[in-house]
């Protein structure tokens, strides 16, 4: 192909050899992610583990929600401003174009050459499937839909994925930072020092978790047999060499949270409420920490929880309008990727787009 791409018979000639066989745990795993069909759905969202993962964060829900009158919410919600909230749903997706054209360049720097627009599309599918269940499948799901159309290793896509998981985790914590000194100056709030401690923890945790990938990984390689020393390669190959794409990846990164935070600035503005932007930055950032939590799908009942604490506690919302805000934020970024999703999916599945 054209314009920096390259044809499947390319790809298979690239490093990496077309009998390549992966590792059996990762391609049960991949199995499991890609039959999203109508009954493998069903398996998923009423099996006892997503029941389960499910049953935490509605726990957590109706215990915080004692008391809420949610007919004042709701009230709320319907007299929000529809042009505003399209806005919102504009911005966020403006972000999938960015995150695809990132994805492509951390690939490429990993030897597999591929256009942006061409893996927006199994971007989507992957956020698809991460609302629907939790420990985020949809992740493996589009590193396995990235090997059926490419015909390139899982391995390393599923390390290139892990690059751009940390990207995002990395940014995130340099944004609530500068957002958070902005919004309170140097006068950390009490109530708030927990989410400066567990964002200083993780954090700390990748940051040592990607050093001993990076350092320890070869050393300990001699102990494992063959084919899982080329899987683990491949692996680290992924995630080390991502990084050489960050004076593009890193602006592209800072767009797609700026997106991130835009969204959330239209759906105050469509209620009517204010926000400094320092402060849509921190509540932003802040409570997407907690969609990498892998017990629910896109963090369902963590991060809602976290956006009305963060608002009631750091800046004094009353608490029927900060539910109004976390529920109106993740019916756009949440219910709307789920039915484009579902239309992406069946068309996907009618066509056999990746099979």
């Amino acid at each position: 192909m054209a314009d920096g791409t390259t044809d499947e018979a390319d790809l298979l000639a690239s490093p990496e050899p077309a009998a390549h066989r992966e590792d059996p745990s990762i391609e049960a795993l991949a199995e499991a992610a890609e039959h999203t069909d109508e009954r493998a759905v069903q398996r998923q969202l009423f099996g006892w583990r997503e029941l389960a993962s499910l049953a935490i964060p509605f726990a957590l829900l109706f215990v915080s929600a004692r008391g809420v009158d949610f007919t004042e919410v709701l009230r709320t919600i319907r007299g929000s401003q529809p042009l505003l909230v399209v806005a919102a749903l504009i911005v966020y997706y403006v972000s999938f174009p960015i995150r695809a054209a990132r994805w492509a360049r951390l690939l490429r720097e990993s030897g597999i050459r591929v256009r942006g627009r061409d893996l927006l599309e199994i971007l989507m599918l992957g956020w698809f499937v991460n609302c629907l269940v939790p420990a985020k499948l949809g992740d493996l799901y589009r590193s396995y839909l990235v090997k059926r159309r490419f015909g390139v290793s899982m391995s390393r896509t599923v390390g290139v994925v892990v690059a751009e998981r940390l990207l995002d985790i990395f940014v995130v914590f340099g944004l609530l930072i500068v957002g958070g000194y902005i919004a309170f100056g140097r006068t950390i709030v009490p109530d708030l020092r927990l989410v400066y401690l567990s964002a200083i923890a993780l954090a700390v945790v990748i940051a040592l978790l990607t050093l001993v990938t990076y350092l320890l990984a070869p050393r300990l390689a001699r102990f494992f047999p063959a084919e899982v020393r080329r899987i683990g390669r491949l692996f680290r190959e992924g995630v080390v060499h991502s990084f050489r794409a960050l004076p593009v990846a890193g602006p592209l990164t800072l767009l797609v949270w700026a997106s991130e935070a835009f969204r959330l600035a239209f759906v105050l503005s469509a209620l009517g409420l204010e926000l400094p932007y320092s402060g849509i930055i921190f509540v932003a950032v802040a409570s997407s920490l907690l969609t990498t939590v892998p017990l629910t799908p896109a963090g369902f009942g963590f991060v809602e929880i976290a956006i009305v604490y963060l608002l009631t506690t750091g800046f004094g919302f009353g608490q029927h309008d900060a539910i109004a805000v976390a529920i109106l934020d993740r019916v756009v970024s949440i219910f709307s990727v789920i039915v484009i999703g579902s239309v992406l999916y069946a068309r996907h599945r009618v066509k056999g787009t990746f099979g």
